[in-house]
């Protein structure tokens, strides 16, 4: 017996292709080229504007899983973290290694040195520990890894989670008590970890030549924005397929998707896979650009951040999980640098403003405006041909 379409409006209509196709691009350029043009040569904002289009790629990851699949997951920090100390762990054994004039990978980083580790020999050498982090010496091999790794993680934890078909608000309880307990291991094995300082003056990036850092903030700009659009652009194409329209099915309906012969759990485990990876590669460059790596990514507080990112700017909508990412991160910046005891009781009320008054996002009430104004604006008619 053939499975029955899902109904046509649960996508996007073919007619809007092209549409979208435009606002791409111009978002594109958008973010490509204003903020260079505004700021110039001032390095310390242009990093600033790296670090928020990093927490844009998390966003985005973000509104795959919760705006488009109904997935409202509170520990997305820790797969943000698990490509943090990928790139973390990387650049520390970079500078070890440049420090000593030594390959990188020989040569223990410093907060492994002073913890006093097993040596593999009863003469000093290193750590047992640097044999199974030495592959990320490589950059190339670490970025790789801060992808991957998180999916795989995420993969193992939807296998157990989809298929027992937990969902609601027990799911969002799961992720946030598996961050917690992440947290707390990476707090009490200081030797591995770096414990509650993490990793800090870490070395540059360098891949394509070039030498990506807070200081060489114009290139990682360009870098960060590049993923992003490419991330963008891929999530965009995503959505809009036959396998997107499952997904927001999954979203409104899990039992009738599973009723007309779909397995949400696969999809599910695809999507939340999908949005680690996503996670993972913002935690990479905004380890890159922040210079230092640590625990408090895995705070519950940083994974409720990034939901309001979300929220703000219109989850559903992948360009409002842009927005929302950057408006709220100016916001925050600017905020802090004036009145930064005031900045958590702003994003709680930023929160629960956009809930009540904004459930949508900022997207979302722009939409409702522009589909009022087009209701109360009279057409004129079409002049006669008689």
């Amino acid at each position: 017996m053939s499975v029955p379409p899902l109904p046509v409006s649960l996508g996007v209509p073919a007619k809007n292709t092209q549409l979208w196709v435009r606002i791409l691009v111009w978002a594109s350029l958008l973010l490509l080229l204003i903020p260079p043009a505004i700021l110039g040569d001032n390095t310390f904002r242009m990093g600033l504007f790296a670090k928020y289009l990093s927490l844009a790629i998390l966003a985005l990851g973000v509104d795959l899983i919760w705006g488009y699949t109904g997935m409202l997951s509170l520990g997305q920090g820790l797969y943000f973290a698990l490509g943090a100390y990928c790139v973390g762990y990387s650049l520390e054994m970079q500078k070890a290694a440049e420090r000593a004039g030594a390959v990188a990978g020989t040569v223990a980083p410093n907060f492994m040195n002073y913890t006093n580790l097993p040596v593999t020999h009863p003469d000093y050498a290193p750590p047992r520990a640097l044999q199974y982090i030495a592959p990320l010496a490589n950059s190339w091999t670490a970025l790789a890894a801060a992808i991957v790794v998180p999916m795989i993680v995420a993969t193992l934890f939807g296998l157990v989670t989809f298929r027992l078909r937990i969902r609601g608000v027990y799911f969002s309880l799961i992720t946030q008590a598996l961050l917690l307990a992440i947290y707390t291991l990476v707090l009490n094995q200081q030797p591995y970890t770096g414990g509650f300082v993490g990793l800090k003056d870490l070395a540059d990036l360098k891949i394509f030549g070039f030498t990506f850092n807070d200081a060489a903030a114009v290139p990682l700009y360009f870098l960060t924005a590049a993923v992003l659009v490419v991330c963008l652009i891929a999530c965009s194409l995503l959505v809009r397929s036959k396998f997107g329209k499952v997904l927001t099915a999954i979203r409104d309906n899990e039992n009738r998707v599973l009723a007309m012969g779909y397995n949400p759990a696969t999809y599910k485990i695809f999507v939340f896979a999908v949005a680690a990876g996503l996670s993972g590669l913002a935690g990479a460059l905004y380890t890159v650009a922040n210079g230092l790596c640590g625990p408090e990514y895995l705070s519950v507080a940083f994974s409720i951040d990034a939901v309001i990112l979300v929220a703000v700017g219109g989850r559903g909508t992948l360009f409002g999980a842009v927005l929302g990412a950057i408006v709220v991160s100016l916001a925050r910046t600017h905020i802090n640098e004036q009145y930064p005891e005031y900045w958590p009781i702003i994003l709680g009320g930023l929160f629960v403003g956009s809930v009540l008054f904004l459930p949508e996002g900022i997207v979302g009430g722009v939409r409702k405006l522009a589909a009022r104004f087009r209701k109360t604006t009279p057409r004129v008619a079409a002049p006669s041909t008689q």
